[in-house]
């Protein structure tokens, strides 16, 4: 049985795609911050993560090419911020790439509720039910007692 033959009670309204707008919001500040702590790592200046208050607003900092926003000042690590933005993009990417890949699969799983394999339509509809059956089919062919 599939799910289209249900009605739904409840319609699609804003809230999936409020959903899903801050689910990619959360995704991107979340790729930011560590595509920042992984160029500050790989350049040498240890791993670096802001406090929570600015979580957020460090993220608009690293937007416009200040590696340090957030974080206690470091010597040198304003070099250059395409590394952390390429960093952050190749995360982003991955992640959202991830999140669609699971979202597909599980939306897939719950459509076809009921569906039978090959071998179970065999043995349902196919040819070895029907010479097992054969005896109720056509009685007069195939019955098993003396008449």
């Amino acid at each position: 049985m599939t799910t289209s033959q249900h009605d739904d009670s409840y319609p699609w309204t804003w809230e999936p795609a409020a959903g899903a707008l801050a689910a990619l919001l959360i995704t991107g500040i979340l790729s930011l911050q560590i595509g920042r702590a992984l160029v500050l790592a790989i350049a040498g200046h240890g791993w670096f993560w802001p406090a929570s208050s600015s979580l957020i607003t460090s993220s608009w900092g690293i937007i416009t090419g200040d590696l340090t926003a957030g974080l206690p000042p470091l010597q040198g690590a304003s070099d250059s911020p395409w590394f952390a933005w390429t960093a952050a993009a190749t995360i982003f990417v991955a992640t959202t790439a991830g999140l669609v890949v699971v979202a597909v699969r599980w939306r897939a799983s719950t459509l076809h509720k009921g569906m039978a394999s090959a071998t179970q339509a065999e043995r349902l509809l196919g040819v070895s039910r029907l010479k097992t059956h054969r005896a109720v089919i056509r009685p007069d062919l195939y019955c098993t007692r003396r008449r």
